[in-house]
């Protein structure tokens, strides 16, 4: 019988520094290119559902999914819709566990029909970073609020039970 080690949890120290880490480089991401901010092994994943980008809308999976694998086709699209998401996304909750980070807002969307109003829709950004500092990982998704919810009161209620 063979064993394999396991993942061992990160220690408090290990997740204090790559907080600390992670805080530095959202701080300053206005600042850095994207050859400095991604790994050459990036993964993109958008899943934007009612949102469009004209850049990036042939070949979406059935789900409303796209994904850009390194760092030259991510860039290459972040290059696109970066201005969008600069201008329209505004974060109201940052959630940070060691390279992990989420970042939770809302993203305006502005009408084409004269006369109506912008909405706004829940996002969530998924960031995973690497020991190095570099983003290897990076979901863009639209939030069903409402799924959410129940998935939550349904972990809850078995968790209870």
């Amino acid at each position: 019988m063979t064993t394999a080690p396991l993942a061992r949890p990160m220690e408090a120290e290990d997740l204090a520094r790559a907080r600390e880490m992670v805080q530095m480089i959202l701080r300053g991401w206005g600042f850095m290119t994207w050859d400095q901010l991604l790994s050459d092994e990036i993964v993109l994943t958008l899943r934007l559902g009612a949102i469009e980008f004209s850049q990036i809308t042939n070949s979406v999976a059935i789900d409303g999914s796209r994904q850009f694998f390194g760092r030259a086709d991510v860039k290459s699209v972040l290059k696109d819709i970066y201005p969008a998401l600069r201008d329209s996304l505004s974060v109201t909750t940052e959630l940070i566990s060691g390279y992990d980070v989420v970042l939770l807002g809302k993203w305006s969307v502005p009408w084409t029909k004269e006369n109506a109003e912008a909405s706004s829709l829940p996002v969530a950004l998924y960031l995973g970073f690497d020991n190095e500092g570099k983003v290897e990982a990076m979901t863009i998704a639209a939030v069903d609020l409402q799924s959410m919810s129940q998935s939550i009161r349904a972990a809850a209620l078995n968790g209870a039970g």
